[in-house]
């Protein structure tokens, strides 16, 4: 060894008898970084036991007391940024610094940095390009209007003094609200989701501008508004320029693997389905449910147009679902919609959901999908979403037009067992209605009621499988009966299941009797057709026997019609 490289050992041996800093990670230094990347800096050092401080951009970084710190960059503003560690050991310390290169957007983008207490921007920190939010500007004469739908919404208007015919490099101070400004002096305002100033102070500065004609082709402004007298700011950037032509992404294509789908044999082999998976404490129950639709329990339409799609679902229970694509699509593509919100609450640049009444966030995923002749014929679409609670709902639609699948008519013959009046209780000839109410019933109040058209007025009407019976006279009635639909005639048979109409299942049927001032708000039950005729379409002849159960109870109400046109 040499002499002097002897006695560097040495120093560098004295000066970390106590801890020193061995190594740097990045090595490089200044270090490149982009809005929104992220670099972990680390530094190794020959103590054991020594504690870490981490500063960005002189502050002190919270929480942070290990050898090595992740930073990212979310400021679009400033270039120029240091990262530093100081390692303190038991009777020295040691420091290292990074410097932090930003480049700066080269999009177009809207930039909001609002300070702790300020109404409208919420104390918040927000960043729009047109890759993730529609950003619409347009100037007219020294008025330049701004305004953002993305996941939140603004809006912003900008007037220079009325003296400028077009929108001027220059900084405008001592501004009031738009459009109730001094026009000599201009104007600003921002506001957006359901927040606004009633009065402010503020100023914009226009950095760079440029026409091309009359039409604005760039713009670079900068911004600060205080409401309502208050000291704390919001702040603002707008960068745009009309050349550029970012567009929100489309959909992920192949779709990510471990998205939630049904378990193996959970779903029907054939035919259309919509089949929902409910977690405990979701909006509509509070409990775990799986639920499967078909065309052969439930009526299940769909449409799509320009990629919206809405399907209604009209069972034992009815359900509504919508989905949106980006609106740089106008059809559905295969792959993965991710990062939703609510349709109520939508970004146009990113696709949308919503099921039932309580979707907030989300994704979907078309596993295939089919469009001929520019119609949709085919898809396979699977979702989910987390409603009010922190549950989820998930989700498979299974979708063909040309599925054939309609509900079963009725039983026939129908089951033995069922109520009928006994014999001798009913005219033997004629017309008639005759009522028999349980004990605690409701509606006919425990009592045996018979009308005939001798007594009382009856009529009858049918139309596309529903049946109406009305009785006026001291006492009133009125009765509703439904075929299921796929039906528009009644057949003979045995009608199970059935809920009040005309809140039923489609699929299924419906019946309400009521009146004399009493009527069911839930019922389940039965009707039988023991006969049934038409001439040329028209009903000529039927006899129908029902069982209903109000509000769910055990005492029934039971009936038999016979009618002859």
């Amino acid at each position: 060894m040499k002499k002097n490289q002897f006695f560097i050992f040495i120093a560098a041996c004295v000066f970390c008898l106590s801890g020193c800093i061995i190594s740097h990670t990045p090595f490089e230094n200044p270090v490149a970084l982009s809005y929104g990347e992220q670099k972990t800096f680390s530094i190794k050092v020959s103590s054991s036991t020594a504690s870490y401080t981490w500063y960005a951009d002189g502050a002190v970084v919270p929480g942070e007391t290990q050898n090595s710190f992740t930073y990212v960059l979310n400021d679009v503003i400033k270039s120029k940024h240091k990262i530093k560690v100081i390692a303190k050991y038991s009777s020295s310390e040691d420091a290292y610094t990074w410097n932090v290169n930003y480049e700066g957007m080269k999009n177009n983008y809207v930039y909001l940095k609002s300070d702790p207490g300020d109404y409208v921007g919420g104390g918040g920190t927000y960043l729009y390009t047109q890759a993730d939010s529609q950003i619409s500007l347009e100037a007219n004469g020294g008025l330049l209007s701004i305004s953002i739908d993305g996941d939140e919404w603004w809006f912003g208007d900008f007037q220079e003094p009325n003296y400028f015919r077009k929108l001027r490099v220059g900084q405008y101070l001592n501004l009031k609200r738009y459009p109730f400004n001094e026009p000599l002096i201009g104007g600003l305002d921002w506001g957006g989701e359901g927040r606004g100033c009633n009065e402010l102070t503020g100023s914009f500065k226009i950095d760079d501008v440029t026409y091309s004609g009359d039409t604005l082709t760039s713009i670079d402004l900068s911004f600060e508004q205080h409401c309502e007298g208050n000291t704390p700011a919001l702040h603002g950037w707008i960068h745009w320029r009309s050349d550029d032509h970012t567009a929100p992404p489309g959909p992920v294509n192949p779709i990510p693997n471990g998205l939630w789908k049904p378990a193996s044999g959970s779903t029907p082999i054939n035919g259309n389905y919509v089949y929902l998976q409910i977690e405990p404490g979701d909006c509509y129950s509070g409990q775990s449910r799986t639920l499967t639709y078909t065309q052969a329990n439930s009526s299940i339409s769909l449409e799509e147009d320009t990629g919206y799609l809405s399907i209604r679902i009209l069972g034992d229970e009815d359900w509504d679902g919508q989905f949106r694509v980006m609106n740089t699509l106008n059809s559905f593509e295969i792959g993965y919609y991710g990062n939703l919100n609510s349709y109520s609450r939508d970004n146009p640049t990113k696709a949308r959901q919503s099921v039932g009444w309580y979707g907030n966030t989300g994704w979907f995923a078309i596993d295939n999908v089919v469009y001929t002749n520019g119609v949709l014929t085919a898809i396979d679409l699977r979702f989910e979403q987390d409603s009010c609670t922190s549950s989820s709902m998930r989700g498979e639609i299974h979708w063909r037009l040309d599925d054939p699948t309609v509900p079963p008519g009725p039983v026939n013959p129908p089951p033995a067992g069922l109520w009928e009046p006994v014999s001798g209780s009913t005219p033997p000839s004629g017309n008639y209605v005759y009522l028999q109410s349980d004990a605690g019933d409701y509606i006919g109040w425990g009592k045996t009621y018979t009308y005939t058209p001798d007594t009382i007025s009856i009529s009858v009407n049918e139309m596309s499988g529903h049946l109406g019976v009305y009785i006026n006279g001291n006492d009133w009635w009125s009765g509703d009966f439904k075929t299921m639909s796929s039906l528009d005639k009644f057949q003979l048979g045995y009608y199970p299941d059935l809920k009040r109409f005309p809140f039923n299942n489609p699929a299924r049927g419906g019946l309400e009797w009521g009146g004399n001032g009493c009527g069911c708000n839930t019922l389940t039950g039965w009707f039988v057709v023991d006969n049934v005729l038409y001439a040329n379409n028209v009903l000529t002849s039927i006899d129908l026997r029902f069982e209903q159960h109000c509000e769910g109870g055990t005492p029934a109400l039971h009936g038999k019609i016979h009618w002859n046109n």
